[in-house]
């Protein structure tokens, strides 16, 4: 039986026979009612509930508590061939039970719908869909800023620096989204769904301009479903207020069929269908109205849909993983008349045009087309929130993409939820061994896009932790999870060397996200701190050698033991052992609820498990030290022994990756389902990430953190000199001794070897300058670059002022960090004419002012964020000290912070000198090469210090 009052229409058969798949419970020969009427009717039987679907005259469809039955009363006309419709009237039946079996027992409704005919294939709670007025929240904003991009006010450039709370005239709200976020544009608004950016843009929109969009796109009146009662919605009408672009306003109101419609006229270029439940056999779309939609506009806001599933509001639903082109907007809407929260989520499924039928035959272009929309799905959940409705609406999208796959003979692989970071020793596809660490550079292929590219090995481990730690804050656990990606590329390269590259991107590798100028807000700059100060280290074991690396999400109080979990040998540091640190976090228990009938499909979808016909009994056998299950047994017609993971791998995969996070789990019996109540998300193997969260969160430093997860282990250097330039050596220095009057001047070396250089000189024409602004910083920069190269680097500046606010904050040390100006030179000569410092200097930094070289040179030397970093400690290292920090622990820190630790060892003294002689040093240094000296030396000392005495005991000393 299904959980709700709920019906998916079926093929026009001619034998009036059950629809194979569903339950049903009412006569099927009952004659249907009001036939050729096409509308669908409620009627009360005692307690039950019936509809009944006439489409065309051709096919009846009951409905009593979840039975459905289907029976067809003659022949429709085609608009598809047999054999096509068929297809779609079974994929119908596949999205119903997963949207049925997603929704649960929550109180909501989900539509499944085509795009681009209007046809309504699934609803689960029709009486929700179509006869309940509710307020949209923030799925109207696609809508606003649409509103807004027609008449004017914004542009796809336009920002706003989000202030965390919005109120204006008695009104308020405040926004979720992460707190160091530069100004966002329309893109990124729409991805954050920032409430800030909408509620100023509600100030200067006016409602006419605002009515008369949502009008053109059916909201406001009926969207003429074929039921038989039908909602109209509202509109606010004489009153205007900034909160009704939010979408929080007891006068705009919408059902979830007019949402969804709306939506689908919104990305399938401006058509707009009136729905109608109905099978694909026979079914003619109804073209109500065309919208008049410029395909900038619509990409924008596709853009920005994109965006909430990859890195926004829907990141955490996990979509994105997905083989198939997804994008979406979440909504978190009040309650009408009440206080609790309703979540909202609107998503599209792209399945890409032909390339010869697009521009630029750009995979972008061909997945995010009009016409490559294929399938829409709303999903509406009383007491919730947006996120919530998108993890609902994950199944069906899943169910979605092993239909396409099936039907092009491939099979959807590497769903989030499924394991992460899983090799199996031993399998097929297992790792090879250690290829040489002089490999600088490693072949990714990009599952989805179906394209393999040859990256650095850094930019791939920064791919990974902007995936993986997606959601993490905490700048100590982000450099353990780097560590360990590292660490676990480089003992892994050639995984896929049959397939012709080394890693996929799905969590049969590593979960990656591609990380470019394109998409700036995918990685954080924590991420990419994290990944820059770890750079090039890798866990090593008691041999010296590469360690074997892996990772989880929850360990669930224990972690994993290799040999009881895959059945491999297993290292001393990968035995398992006690947790107490993720005990508290939100994957450590869990309680899944599976009918024998649904068991019984997973088990017979795999021989390991298939029991036969019935399913008796499913225990677990044997249990190994840290409560996983080893060995499940399973009684039907036949029994069968299986490991647990391997139990746990195949009820996901067919049931959903949402149903048993973990094999550390126990099962009973309720009447006729199993219960399994268990902990942790993934395999539990190696590093634990909700564990980590929880040390950092404590003051434990990455190495901390990896020495409890890897007893034994050592952190050492194994990346390839290759993946750093030949050119780079030591990319910072201060200059002479006598520029350290007050305020004092901090200017840092680029080069490392003394050469001759080639100055460009001076421009003797001043060229264009251009500024864009931050709460705390304010770039200065020539108008020849490129304005988003110039939004990434406020981005970076911003996240890494939080970073270093946070160390000091949790070192209980107060003090200001200033709002600074970073002045961008044109050129080299620019740059040694306004700050008189020697053209090898990367940057100088007096009072509240940065001036650096030409972006380009510190590009290309690969040290632009390092360089930036470096001087943002100076700042703060200066004002916490007032001035007399000594001078060796300003530039010890600073390279240490700055994550050039690496770059200064090879330079280091080889007896230890005092801090007096290395002051001297650094304020009498008579070349280069003593500079280099008296730094590395500077570096060596903050580094004694840090690993004695903490971290937390330097900031105090620089305060004091």
């Amino acid at each position: 039986m299904l959980a709700h009052d709920s019906f998916v229409p079926g093929p026009a058969d001619q034998a009036g026979a059950k629809t194979p798949g569903l339950s049903t419970g009412l006569p099927s020969r009952e004659p249907c009612r009001g036939e050729g009427s096409n509308v669908i009717r409620k009627r009360s039987w005692g307690n039950s509930t019936r509809l009944l679907l006439l489409s065309l005259g051709t096919i009846c469809v009951v409905a009593s508590l979840g039975t459905i039955t289907l029976r067809s009363n003659g022949y429709a006309p085609f608009s598809a061939s047999v054999a096509e419709a068929a297809n779609e009237d079974k994929l119908d039946q596949r999205l119903a039970q997963a949207a049925t079996a997603a929704l649960g027992d929550r109180r909501g409704t989900v539509i499944v719908m085509d795009p681009q005919t209007g046809r309504v294939r699934v609803v689960v709670n029709p009486q929700i869909a179509f006869e309940e007025n509710l307020p949209p929240g923030s799925t109207i904003k696609p809508f606003t800023a649409l509103a807004a991009l027609k008449s004017g006010l914004i542009d796809e450039d336009s920002q706003t620096s989000c202030r965390e709370k919005y109120s204006h005239e008695g009104f308020q709200t405040v926004c979720s989204h992460p707190r160091d976020l530069a100004p966002l544009n329309p893109t990124e608004a729409i991805a954050y769904s920032c409430n800030y950016y909408f509620g100023k843009m509600g100030e200067r929109l006016n409602e006419s301009t605002f009515d008369s969009t949502l009008t053109e796109f059916g909201f406001g009146r009926g969207s003429g479903i074929n039921a038989s009662v039908e909602a109209q919605g509202r509109l606010p009408r004489n009153g205007w207020h900034s909160e009704n672009a939010i979408g929080e306003c007891v006068d705009l109101q919408a059902t979830p069929i007019q949402v969804l419609d709306a939506y689908s006229a919104l990305v399938n270029g401006g058509h707009l269908y009136t729905p109608r439940v109905a099978p694909a056999r026979g079914y003619v779309p109804a073209l109500r109205a065309t919208v008049a939609i410029k395909d900038e506009h619509r990409t924008l806001i596709v853009k920005g849909m994109r965006g909430a599933v990859r890195y926004g509001t829907a990141e955490t639903a996990g979509l994105y993983s997905l083989p198939v082109y997804i994008f979406g907007k979440t909504g978190t809407a009040t309650q009408i008349d009440g206080f609790r929260s309703q979540g909202w989520f609107v998503g599209f499924a792209s399945l890409a045009a032909p390339a010869s039928s697009l521009p630029n035959n750009s995979d972008a272009n061909r997945e995010s087309a009009p016409e490559s929309v294929k399938l829409a799905v709303l999903v509406f959940l009383t007491r919730a929130h947006g996120s919530d409705a998108a993890q609902v609406a994950r199944p069906i999208f899943e169910e979605y993409a092993q239909a396409a796959t099936e039907k092009q003979g491939t099979s959807v692989t590497g769903s989030r939820s499924e394991t992460r970071n899983s090799t199996e020793p031993g399998r097929a596809g297992a790792a090879s061994p250690l290829r040489s660490t002089s490999a600088a550079q490693v072949r990714v292929h990009l599952v989805r896009e179906n394209i393999t590219r040859t990256i650095s090995l850094e930019d791939y481990v920064l791919g990974v932790v902007a995936a993986e730690g997606s959601t993490e804050r905490e700048p100590e656990a982000l450099k353990a999870l780097a560590i360990a990606s590292r660490t676990y590329a480089l003992k892994n390269i050639d995984r896929h060397a049959p397939d012709g590259y080394d890693f996929c991107t799905t969590t049969h590798c590593q979960r990656y996200r591609a990380v470019d100028f394109e998409s700036p807000t995918l990685v954080s700059g924590a991420a990419l701190e994290a990944v820059q100060t770890t750079r090039g280290e890798v866990l090593l074991d008691a041999g010296n050698q590469v360690a074997d690396s892996y990772f989880s999400a929850s360990c669930g109080g224990a972690t994993a033991n290799m040999t009881s979990l895959w059945g491999a040998k297993a290292p001393p540091y990968l035995r398992g052992m006690k947790d107490e640190y993720c005990r508290s976090d939100r994957h450590h228990d869990w309680t899944d609820v599976i009918s024998e009938q649904q068991l019984l499909k997973a088990t017979q979808s795999d021989p390991r498990t298939n029991v036969g016909n019935r399913i008796d009994d499913v225990r677990v056998l044997r249990q190994d030290a840290t409560g996983r299950a080893e060995l499940v047994a399973l009684e039907g017609e036949r029994r069968v022994t299986v490991k647990g993971w391997d139990f746990k791998i195949i009820v996901g995969r067919s049931l959903g990756w949402n149903l048993l996070k973990s094999s550390r789990f126990q099962i009973s019996h309720s009447g006729s389902n199993f219960v399994f109540r268990g902990s942790g998300f993934g395999h539990g193997l190696g590093l634990c990430q909700e564990g980590a969260h929880v040390m950092a969160m404590r003051g434990a430093s990455y190495r901390q953190i990896l020495g409890k997860y890897f007893p034994g282990t050592t952190i050492g250097e194994r990346a390839a000199e290759s993946t750093m330039s030949s050119e780079v050596l030591l990319p910072h220095f201060d200059i002479a001794p006598d520029l350290l009057s007050q305020p004092r001047i901090f200017a840092d070396l680029v080069w490392g070897d003394e050469q001759v250089l080639l100055v460009n000189p001076p421009g003797l024409v001043e060229t264009r300058r251009l500024t864009l602004s931050s709460e705390d910083f304010r770039i200065n920069y020539p108008a020849s670059l490129n304005q988003r190269e110039i939004d990434v680097l406020l981005r970076f500046l911003q996240a890494s002022r939080s970073s270093l606010v946070a160390r000091v904050a949790s070192a209980g040390v107060s003090g200001q960090f200033p709002s600074l100006e970073v002045f961008i030179n044109e050129t080299t000569g620019d740059f040694v004419g306004r700050t008189g410092q020697p053209p090898w200097a990367a940057a100088a930094t007096k009072g509240n002012r940065i001036e650096i070289q030409p972006l380009a040179t510190l590009r290309r030397r690969r040290i632009l964020e390092t360089t930036l970093r470096h001087e943002l400690v100076h700042v703060l290292v200066d004002r916490l000290g007032r001035g007399r920090t000594a001078r060796w622990l300003a530039e010890g820190l600073a390279i240490h912070l700055a994550g050039e630790g690496r770059m200064v060892a090879r330079y280091a003294p080889r007896q230890r000198i005092t801090t007096e002689e290395i002051e001297k040093q650094l304020n009498n240094a008579k070349s280069a090469n003593e500079m280099r000296v008296a730094y590395a030396a500077a570096y060596d000392e903050v580094k004694r210090m840090i690993n004695s005495d903490g971290e937390t005991n330097i900031w105090r000393r620089v305060a004091r």
